[in-house]
């Protein structure tokens, strides 16, 4: 029989699901800062913590993966004292020394280490020791005190000054929770993540990828927003070495994702142009959750008047794609005027029609992948679902 894991019977009940709660509070508040991109410490840090603590932290946040046993004995820490304030003083990390202070918690911090923040920090991609108290420097049955006498290396004086702040300067565990995991955000979008590549053929099922990829509610939304741009291009890396259509031509660079067209002379998010002379020949806008309307039809008509362009797309992700009358009456402008072909239509109806012409519909997949690996718009969160869905652990 499959014996459960052992819990410290000292240990409160609800404990372990009152500390998920403030690591969820934290992580909720580092990664509502984070989704912004700005490199600045974050004001909910600068603006209520002292000099002292930040500069600590930031040390703490540097060695977590070299010094990851102390690292994760600290967040252990600030989870208790998020839970306990000042009820708890959390340099008393054992039972056996507790009665040295008149804030004992009653339980083991090693525990709770073990099991509540290791498997937290595990479903958030936060790898590292399961506990610092498996080490002897550590383990000792000492408060961590300033004056702590054990050789805990690189880290020991900005480990020590962070219980300090939190018990004698009375600074917030919470809040101290949130600029580490801020740290750990960037550290983690910053790692390599292995890309799955599913080796299909079917439309049907590499459309349904796309879409739950596109569609999963992204805590960044602008970097979701890139998605189907470069699914779609992907498509046409391939399509281009396909169709006659496209003899002659090739594929423009994608530019950032940031970039206005206005700065870059962008006719489109994709442009496919003539290998010759480098003129614009077919181009695709693609609008993410919007529906198509006759002024985004006015707006492409002013970027490509100068232009030959042959055919012009308007693709949006939203659910209703069917250009309206007066959206179809501009459109027929466009083809009366510039002799260009304007097609407004979805993103996933377009990608299953090209997707239906190719030979080897499965090619996108490969090239799709890469993309996402070196697309500077695409964070680890879009990356990550990726691979869940690739994987079918996020069905579809």
């Amino acid at each position: 029989m499959k014996m459960g894991k052992k819990k410290d019977s000292s240990r409160p009940e609800k404990l372990d699901a009152e500390i998920r709660r403030e690591l969820d509070a934290a992580f909720d508040q580092a990664e509502a800062y984070f989704v912004t991109k700005q490199k600045e410490k974050p004001p909910f840090a600068v603006e209520n913590l002292s000099p002292r603590f930040i500069e600590a932290l930031e040390l703490m946040a540097k060695y977590c993966e070299k010094a990851s046993g102390g690292y994760c004995n600290l967040i252990t820490s600030l989870a208790i004292k998020a839970v306990y304030g000042e009820k708890v003083d959390v340099r008393y990390h054992q039972v056996q020394i507790q009665d040295q202070t008149d804030r004992p918690a009653g339980f083991n911090f090693r525990g709770v280490s073990e099991s509540t923040i290791y498997e937290w920090m595990e479903e958030h991609e936060f790898h590292g020791a399961k506990s610092g108290w498996q080490t002897r420097t550590f383990e000792r049955p000492k408060p961590y005190m300033l004056s702590y006498d054990e050789n805990i290396g690189t880290i020991k004086e900005p480990f020590l000054i962070c219980y300090d702040e939190i018990e004698t300067q009375h600074q917030s565990a919470k809040l101290a929770l949130a600029f580490l995991l801020w740290r750990r955000l960037q550290l983690r979008e910053a790692s390599n993540v292995d890309l799955a590549v599913p080796k299909i053929q079917d439309v049907i099922q590499i459309t349904n990828l796309f879409e739950a990829h596109f569609f999963y509610k992204y805590k960044d939304s602008k970097g979701a927003s890139r998605l189907p741009v470069l699914a779609l291009y992907a498509i046409y890396s391939v399509l281009l070495n396909e169709l006659n259509r496209y003899k002659g031509k090739k594929l423009k660079e994608l530019e950032a994702h940031s970039a206005a067209d206005a700065q870059t002379g962008a006719i489109g998010d994709i442009e496919i142009v003539n290998v010759a002379d480098g003129t614009a020949f077919e181009a695709v806008e693609v609008k993410h959750g919007q529906i198509v309307t006759k002024a985004m039809v006015d707006s492409a008509k002013q970027k490509i008047k100068g232009s030959q362009v042959d055919r012009y797309y308007i693709l949006t992700t939203h659910q209703q794609h069917e250009p309206s009358e007066e959206v179809m009456s501009e459109v027929e402008n466009v083809k009366r005027l510039l002799g260009c072909q304007m097609i407004v239509n979805g993103v996933i109806p377009t990608i299953k029609y090209y997707l239906r012409l190719l030979v080897n519909p499965g090619a996108v997949l490969p090239v799709y992948v890469e993309m996402l690996t070196k697309d500077g718009a695409v964070g680890f969160e879009h990356r990550d679902v990726w691979n869940k869905i690739a994987t079918g652990i996020i069905k579809i």
